[in-house]
């Protein structure tokens, strides 16, 4: 529900931007929505500019807040998916631990660790017969 109200209010501010520069600099509204669209995703080509002051001051705080809005609506889409993948990851590997592999993932670890454990030993036991 939360993502769809900020793509909505996303379109809103992109329509917005393109009533705007219509109006204020006279371009067509296919022009004004690109100039709108690139401004609030950062690419910034530079084959549009405003051009009348009121433009370039209107222009500064769209992108002041537009950018973060954008941001931050990008941002719940893909979290809420990356989110949603997690969980379900989670399920798989839960069921596969819990159906056998566990027990052996734990008798591995174990095994590891009595090699490195023996290892370790034997080190310091010749690093200690140094010493003296």
């Amino acid at each position: 529900m939360k993502e769809r109200i900020s793509i909505i209010l996303l379109v809103v501010f992109l329509l917005v931007g393109t009533f705007f520069f219509h109006y204020a600099e006279e371009w067509s509204y296919t022009d004004s929505f690109y100039f709108s669209t690139i401004t609030l995703t950062t690419i910034g080509y530079g084959d549009l500019y405003p051009s009348k002051d009121s433009s370039k001051i209107f222009v500064s705080f769209y992108a002041l807040f537009g950018i973060g809005f954008v941001l931050y609506t990008l941002g719940s889409i893909i979290g809420e998916s990356i989110v949603g993948h997690g969980v379900n990851l989670h399920k798989v590997v839960t069921n596969a631990y819990d159906s056998g592999y566990g027990t052996l993932l734990k008798d591995r670890k174990r095994l590891i660790n009595s090699k490195i454990n023996k290892g370790l030993m034997k080190r310091g036991l010749e690093s200690g017969r140094k010493r003296w």
